[in-house]
């Protein structure tokens, strides 16, 4: 999978930009400002996940602009396919001339691994991030998974406003009942795929994370249950679980207004020799385990699919010291891959890859 060109009009500080990458890696250089982690942004935002930046969808359009438009041409699937994203109030997506009804259509079409500073939070902020890392990644490889994500997060919210409703009332708290199965069915699906792509994750992360380190520490991963007891169920186990624990805590839940059990309060744990990464671990480790994760994350897509993500690295290269750098750039083969950076000099690896230069003033 690669991308062969991007344009962008009006997409935040970019007015007008026609970029066209090397096959191999691609190192966007300059001064800070002048739109290079724009640029991984508008290629992260065709996999139809929401902005890594976390930002509203006008919040990209630049100032003064009514709207914003990307194209990207890209190689998946052995053949070219044509993307385009609108974006005004909301995010209107065409594929291949098609338009599609919403951006999850385009999960499993094209694919991207990013790390960012902001990734760094996966391993030292709490437990959302964490979700957030294992969701994004499974939508990727099973697009179907982030549907039933969404479904989860429907009934839930319905599940919420009736247990707010039945504070007021107690009279209305079958209403409260009537969401345990729906939402103990969607959620079972949602721990069943977590748990088992945070199996196959563990395997890599930990060999990756052990040549990182040089074998001073083990990564370890495991997936952490709330309020409930077990971490090896089926579907089905996972879902009667559920559904006992909802009943169970539902004078709690009316209490506090809102649903105490569920993939929405699970997360999973990592750990360096059998201890907290986020708690004891320092700011190198913590950051060789993000990036750990994340190279375990691009390794397992290329395994279940047969085709290599692209790769995208925002302003993380240059502070990774020589022999992280080293380990790093090995992973780079059959890999189409982006850099960001201030200045060129500070990759210092790349000597023997394929690596196209492009100072981003001349990309604008």
């Amino acid at each position: 999978m690669r991308v062969e060109s991007l344009n962008a009009v009006d997409f935040r500080n970019l007015s007008a930009l026609d970029f066209r990458p090397g096959e191999g890696v691609n190192v966007i250089c300059g001064a800070n400002g002048l739109g290079k982690t724009n640029l991984i942004e508008a290629i992260w935002l065709f996999t139809g996940c929401r902005s890594f930046r976390s930002a509203r969808d006008k919040e990209m359009i630049r100032i003064g602009a009514q709207q914003a438009e990307l194209k990207l041409s890209f190689f998946a699937g052995a053949r070219s396919r044509q993307a385009e994203l609108l974006l005004d109030e909301k995010r209107h997506f065409t594929l291949n001339g098609v338009s599609l009804p919403g951006g999850r259509l385009m999960m499993g079409e094209f694919a991207c691994v990013a790390f960012t500073p902001l990734h760094l939070a996966i391993v030292k902020d709490g437990p959302e991030e964490r979700r957030k890392f294992l969701d994004i990644a499974i939508s990727q490889l099973r697009p179907l998974y982030a549907k039933t994500v969404l479904e989860y997060n429907r009934v839930l919210a319905q599940r919420n406003a009736a247990l707010r409703a039945a504070k007021e009332n107690p009279a209305m708290r079958s209403l409260v009942e009537l969401w345990d199965e729906p939402l103990a069915a969607k959620g079972a699906q949602m721990i069943e795929a977590r748990m088992k792509y945070l199996e196959r994750l563990n395997k890599k992360a930990a060999e990756i994370y052990e040549e990182i380190s040089a074998g001073r520490e083990q990564l370890s991963l495991g997936y952490r249950v709330y309020a409930r007891e077990k971490t090896d169920a089926d579907v089905n186990q996972i879902k009667e679980e559920l559904l006992r624990s909802l009943a169970a805590r539902c004078d709690a839940d009316l209490e506090h207004g809102a649903t105490g059990i569920g993939p929405h309060r699970e997360e999973f744990s990592v750990r360096l020799s059998g201890v907290s990464a986020r708690v004891y671990g320092s700011q190198g480790q913590q950051r060789s385990a993000a990036l750990a994760l994340k190279l375990a994350e691009a390794a397992l897509f290329a395994e279940v699919t047969g085709e290599e993500p692209v790769v995208l690295l925002d302003d993380v290269f240059s502070e990774l010291d020589p022999l992280r750098q080293q380990y790093v750039v090995k992973h780079f083969e059959n890999r189409q891959v982006f850099i960001t950076c201030c200045d060129e000099a500070s990759v210092t690896r790349l000597a023997n890859h394929d690596v196209t230069v492009f100072p981003i003033e001349d990309l604008r």
